[in-house]
């Protein structure tokens, strides 16, 4: 007759066989379990030691719940950000390549992982309202160079805007608008028939 294998203190995936607990319906040892997430559960010993079973079941709970994390923010703003932000650097056929991928603008290795993307977004201040905006137009897509921008504030640092230097200080005509509270539509009037900045600001 073969002797029982003691399993005591014995670790299985997240499991540590703690004591046997008599047998089940077929008469196959079992054991209790201690689970690194703290429950515990009465294993059969042969799925302990084939491999069969490796925690309480909350390896396969968290399976199901990543797979459900992923689908549901598949449906999110943030992720068709995301997906524009690959397309428009690595897809040729996307309308923008021209003037992304085509120039050089790469998405870094860490974040064509979206859910990589993702914690980032969260945890430096993305809200519904934001646009993500490159600090320097340069480079690419990438934690260190990328930020989160209001529309207005990403609008202003496009690379067509008019910057104007007054009084020591340099901004766009948008940012100019703001300040002043005098509409760009006239700040740009002004500058065109080239009046004096001094007049051009006033209000």
């Amino acid at each position: 007759m073969t002797r029982p294998i003691d399993l005591t203190g014995k670790r299985f995936g997240r499991l540590v066989a703690i004591k046997p607990v008599g047998n089940d319906k077929h008469g196959s040892k079992q054991w209790l379990c201690e689970c690194d997430c703290g429950n515990t559960a009465i294993v059969v010993s042969s799925s302990l030691t084939k491999g069969n079973t490796r925690s309480c079941g909350c390896i396969a709970s968290e399976k199901i719940v990543a797979r459900n994390y992923r689908h549901g923010l598949r449906r999110t703003r943030l992720y068709h950000i995301h997906q524009g932000m690959k397309q428009r650097c690595g897809n040729p056929s996307h309308s923008s390549y021209k003037d992304y991928g085509a120039k050089g603008v790469k998405v870094c290795d860490e974040w064509k992982d979206f859910e990589k993307f993702y914690a980032w977004a969260m945890a430096n201040g993305y809200t519904e309202s934001m646009t993500i905006d490159r600090i320097d137009n340069s480079h690419g897509y990438s934690p260190d160079n990328c930020r989160w921008v209001s529309a207005f504030d990403q609008a202003s640092n496009k690379k067509n805007n008019h910057n104007v230097t007054w009084n020591g200080e340099t901004h766009t005509l948008a940012e100019w608008s703001r300040i002043t509270g005098i509409r760009s539509e006239l700040l740009r009037y002004r500058l065109r028939r080239g009046m004096d900045l001094n007049l051009v600001f006033k209000k």
